[in-house]
């Protein structure tokens, strides 16, 4: 499928990946994938599904058509990556997606304490050392050679989709 969109979107939660992943995918009119949506068995933090099976669907669901994806999970974005041909990295300052988990809030139901360890978990984005680091996802983007984007604000977000 020559003509085919897909466009990969990738950063630190509250980013505003899932955001401009909807705004993408309507604008294009493109089905939007949720890595959230396949990594979880049921409501976002609950459940993880087996590592292997998870990466086997998004190497499937990366074959389709067109599409939007979205999602943190550094070490399944390979398995998108050769077929995407955009990849968009929000890298935008941890203050501001702290700022943005905080206004969307719990979600999923998930008690006050993974609320915090959330909270807790995007803030070490810039020094953790794994698959889910900001230095993990700036290495993906430095080495993908299709069209790629980097949005480090919601101002470039929006201009973003108002080019599309």
């Amino acid at each position: 499928m020559a003509d085919a969109v897909r466009v990969l979107i990738t950063g630190n939660g509250g980013s505003g990946k899932t955001w401009l992943g909807e705004r993408l995918s309507q604008r294009l009119s493109l089905p939007l994938v949720r890595l959230d949506d396949l990594y979880w068995e049921g409501a976002y933090g609950g459940k993880e599904r087996e590592k292997q099976v998870v990466f086997d669907e998004v190497v499937e669901r990366a074959t389709e058509g067109s599409w939007v994806m979205e999602g943190v999970y550094g070490w399944l974005l390979p398995a998108a990556l050769p077929r995407a041909t955009e990849f968009i990295f929000l890298d935008l300052p941890v203050e501001a997606c702290l700022d943005n988990v905080r206004r969307r809030g719990n979600q999923g139901g998930g008690s006050e304490a993974s609320f915090a360890a959330l909270l807790a978990w995007v803030a070490e984005y810039p020094t953790r050392s794994n698959a889910n680091s900001r230095q993990a996802h700036q290495r993906l983007w430095d080495g993908f050679e299709g069209t790629k984007y980097v949005l480090g604000n919601r101002g470039e977000m929006d201009e973003f989709v108002g080019l599309r």
